[in-house]
């Protein structure tokens, strides 16, 4: 091989001393920030951390309401209204940097302080994703020693609409108690079905829902793919442009209206929701924040800090289907 001896007291890099690092004065980052349930529904003021709301629903229609010619007055006796309520949690992120940490100089940030300030804001958002769509009920008010746990989405919707394929054993969540969501009982793992899901759209449209949004992880969103009712098959190509062949699902399709189907990297995996957006909403008691703390040393102390709760404003007029499997 050319090249393959050295001269006798040739220098190379392996004998030098003081070669410059070379580092790229960026950082990369991958992390996926995409927090789309959080970002997609509505924002409202809590005031106390035992947030609490009021639902209400119209009696069924009937076909047999004709009164009589002259008929008497009779009342109907009127149905009152539903009192819910969910604890606000608090999403919390406490660094410290050192005064040294600060001063030297550092690639891909001009100060670690302000670095990290954004980086824990971030952690802490997909928190806050994490939590409410989870399957945590809001049995924990909280003590001197334990945090509050409000409840997430799977907990809100319960009952009649926590749908059960025909061969899954039982899989339930009970109805509120004393207006708290409680916690879901998942059923065997049992393949998700177009009749599961089609049954889950219908139930959410039987009660007054339009579910605008369907949130699945990538294993069900695959399954969902192979659906009859998929719209996205095909896409306007320009002339002497390469086609393109599209095997995802964006939009189902069914007789209850078209839903947008959404990946969801913060969701149980086994679980499809079936949301009427416009029914969901977050109540800030203390929206997010970052305060400096106090100096005890040489060193910079900050936390960053949220304190909310998820509010279902029509629950019923959302489904779920738990312990769904590919297959």
């Amino acid at each position: 091989m050319t090249g393959s001896t050295k001269p006798a007291g040739t220098t190379t890099v392996y004998d030098q001393v003081g070669i410059r690092e070379d580092l790229e004065d960026i950082i990369y980052d991958i992390s996926p920030m995409d927090t789309y349930f959080m970002s997609n529904i509505g924002r409202t003021r809590a005031t106390n951390v035992t947030h609490e709301w009021q639902t209400d629903e119209l009696r069924a229609a009937v076909a047999t309401n004709q009164a009589i010619e002259g008929g008497d007055f009779s009342a109907v006796t009127t149905v009152a209204t539903v009192r819910l309520k969910n604890y606000t949690s608090i999403a919390r992120k406490d660094f410290v940097i050192s005064g040294t940490a600060d001063a030297v100089r550092t690639a891909g940030r001009a100060e670690e302080t302000a670095y990290q300030t954004v980086k824990q804001g971030k952690e802490l958002k997909r928190d806050v994703e994490t939590h409410l769509l989870a399957m945590t009920s809001s049995v924990t008010a909280g003590s001197a020693a334990k945090a509050r746990i409000g409840a997430g989405v799977e907990s809100f919707i319960w009952e009649t609409q926590h749908i059960k394929g025909s061969t899954q054993t039982t899989s339930t969540t009970p109805a509120p108690v004393g207006g708290l969501p409680q916690v879901t009982v998942d059923g065997s793992l049992t393949a998700l079905t177009l009749t599961m899901f089609t049954d889950a759209l219908q139930q959410a449209w039987a009660n007054g829902g339009e579910t605008d949004t369907v949130l699945v992880g990538p294993v069900l969103q695959a399954k969902i793919t192979t659906f009859t009712g998929i719209a996205t098959r095909f896409s306007d190509v320009r002339s002497r442009s390469q086609a393109q062949i599209i095997n995802s699902a964006d939009v189902f399709v069914s007789p209850f209206g078209s839903h947008n189907i959404r990946l969801s990297r913060y969701m149980r995996a086994t679980t499809v929701l079936c949301l009427d957006m416009s029914t969901w909403a977050v109540a800030w008691l203390r929206p997010i924040f970052t305060e400096n703390v106090a100096k005890t040393g040489d060193a910079t102390k900050k936390l960053i800090l949220g304190e909310y709760c998820l509010v279902g404003k029509a629950p019923t007029a959302n489904t779920k289907i738990t312990g769904a499997a590919p297959a």
